[in-house]
């Protein structure tokens, strides 16, 4: 099994957000156990976190919607069936 450590870099922000504070949790009120492994966790999530906002914003790139073509009208009686 991975060590959680080890998977925080491949967390998204919002994971890290939520890691961090129960982290923060196990640390006040966790067993000794909890408070250890939270204790030791927690500068790794920081540390990502300050790696994350070094690093150069990306700005969002939107695509353009793709606009369907219109079809030319149908012409002659649509209703009449083939002899």
């Amino acid at each position: 099994m991975t060590p959680l450590s080890e998977r925080v870099p491949l967390m998204n922000d919002d994971d890290l957000k939520i890691l961090r504070a129960n982290a923060e949790r196990l640390v006040a009120h966790g067993s000794t156990t909890q408070m250890t492994a939270a204790a030791d966790l927690i500068p790794v999530i920081d540390e990502e976190r300050a790696r994350r906002a070094a690093l150069p914003s990306t700005p969002v790139v939107r695509k353009a919607p793709v606009r369907k073509k219109k079809e030319a009208p149908a012409t002659g009686h649509q209703t009449a069936l083939p002899g």
